[in-house]
């Protein structure tokens, strides 16, 4: 889910920057340190909104800077368990598919396509018995089963931050067009 989260922390205005917008240089300050970070209560900081409020500005001997301590508000994406997500199939692979939940990507697992046998073919995932077939690009409804512990280390390894595994085997799950069509009755 999306949520916008108030949060707190310092930041420093350069003697240069004083006669300019406090608000944006602190903005710009925050969104280099916060997004794209993951943090265990909030999610995965997307976007650093306004900074909506400032205290008193405080110098510390030995700078030159002025430091304020600032409340800022931020977009944040934090899937839940069992949460119902929409998606994009971003890539097939031998085992399974990722698929694009908003700024992350999930994994289903070749087993958890659905009640039917899928077998890889030629870049997609093709159902023996209800001939459904899995291409990149199609739009598909899965649930969270497993959220991962993020890792500071996952960034320096090109790896996701965390890590979503996904399911459709449950009832209106699965490909898009496909549970349309099964909902009109054809």
């Amino acid at each position: 889910m999306f949520y916008i989260t108030e949060m707190s922390d310092v930041g420093f205005i350069r003697p240069m920057d004083l006669d300019k917008d406090i608000r944006s240089i602190l903005r710009d300050q925050f969104s280099s340190k916060y997004v794209g970070r993951y943090l265990r209560e909030i999610g995965l900081v997307l976007d650093v909104l306004e900074v909506t409020d400032l205290g008193y500005g405080k110098s510390i001997i030995g700078s030159p800077n002025i430091y304020v301590r600032a409340k800022f508000k931020v977009l944040t994406y934090l899937p839940l368990k069992d949460e119902i997500v929409e998606g994009e199939v971003e890539n097939i692979v031998d085992y399974g598919m990722f698929v694009s939940i908003g700024p992350i990507s999930g994994f289903v697992h070749i087993s958890q396509l659905g009640d039917d046998v899928f077998v890889h073919r030629a870049g997609v995932l093709q159902s023996k018995k209800a001939r459904i077939t899995f291409r990149r690009g199609d739009k598909v409804r899965a649930r969270v089963t497993t959220i991962s512990k993020p890792s500071p280390m996952a960034l320096l390894k090109g790896e996701p931050i965390v890590k979503v595994s996904l399911t459709m085997r449950q009832p209106k799950l699965g490909k898009l067009e496909v549970k349309e069509k099964e909902e009109k009755g054809g």
